[in-house]
């Protein structure tokens, strides 16, 4: 009984050994990852510019306090904001962000609000000087200009941003084992065909469904909802512990496809302390009107339409909840 007992022990610990070792390797690639994919944007700050974004804020205060302090100060989860926008590369081309959705998730409320920027929208662009499409903003700036922009746009400063590489993001659903998305009407794009109702899609399918945009009776805006539906998805299965298994693969894919200038630790406090945020997703759809202007089409969102837009943000960002 001694000697079962005695190789009982002996297979825990080499199995809690095992273990611990499997996680310390996914940790320890997890933080190369960060530190591959981090890219801080440029400082445009400057007296004459009070357009500057502030410096984000920290995700989560620490909760180290010095030891003569007896009472320990409760951590404060700030709402943050994270503009998430994808760069469609073909051919020689210099590459557009054609997808643009903005995030502002607040803990407290267990709520985050996100919303897409039509890619056709008409604004200033910054660094630029002139009016022109948005999603023309990267080509002409690259992230630096394209989070000025929308940060122009939306008169909010932007804490966060991710830019993801749209050929490489298919690689990362089919890391994650596709998505499943409820899709509001049949169409056929790219070869394939897709189906009315919920309907699963690995990566290349993911795409070409993103990607679609003139066969649909919104144009830019159909096309925007399901984005959208696939990034839920994507924040759906981020919460999965089933996704553990998979970090792997999904790390090296996000290497190769990903810049941000999230932190590892800034990425840490996200994942534990931001996922009831995900509890309740309220999407936001930005009006305006389709408009020819000087031969080009553009569309036009009014002063009013962004003053709506920008008080929904703040309702979340100052922990007010939007249906109270």
């Amino acid at each position: 009984m001694k000697r079962f007992m005695r190789m009982l022990l002996i297979l825990l610990l080499a199995g809690a050994g095992a273990v611990s070792w499997y996680f310390y390797d996914l940790y320890k690639n997890m933080e190369e990852t960060a530190k591959a994919i981090y890219e801080p944007l440029p400082d445009v700050s400057s007296a004459s510019d009070t357009t500057s974004p502030s410096p984000p804020p920290q995700i989560q205060a620490s909760s180290a306090e010095p030891k003569e302090q007896k009472e320990e100060v409760q951590p404060e989860n700030k709402a943050v904001s994270i503009l998430l926008f994808g760069v469609d590369k073909r051919g020689t081309d210099a590459g557009r962000s054609d997808t643009i959705i903005y995030l502002v998730s607040n803990p407290t409320l267990k709520q985050t609000l996100m919303f897409s920027i039509p890619r056709d929208t008409r604004t200033q662009l910054s660094d630029v000087g002139r009016q022109d499409k948005i999603n023309h903003a990267y080509a002409f700036g690259g992230m630096s200009a394209t989070v000025r922009t929308v940060e122009s746009f939306l008169g909010i400063p932007i804490d966060y941003y991710v830019k993801v590489d749209m050929e490489g993001f298919l690689n990362i659903i089919d890391s994650l084992g596709g998505v499943q998305v409820d899709n509001a009407r049949a169409f056929s794009y790219e070869g394939y065909h897709f189906g009315k109702g919920k309907i699963s899609l690995d990566g290349k399918m993911a795409l070409a469904y993103a990607r679609m945009r003139h066969d649909d009776p919104e144009g830019d805006l159909g096309r925007n909802k399901r984005q959208q539906l696939i990034v839920e998805q994507l924040m759906t299965k981020a919460k999965e512990i089933s996704t553990v298994n998979k970090l792997d693969k999904v790390l090296a894919d996000i290497g190769a496809s990903v810049k941000t200038n999230l932190t590892f630790e800034d990425m840490k406090n996200l994942m534990f302390h931001y996922k009831s945020a995900l509890d309740q997703v309220n999407v936001l759809r930005i009006s305006g009107q389709g408009q020819m202007i000087n031969g080009i089409y553009y569309y036009v969102v009014s002063a009013e339409e962004r003053a709506r837009i920008k008080k929904q943000i703040e309702e979340v960002l100052h922990g007010q909840s939007q249906h109270s």
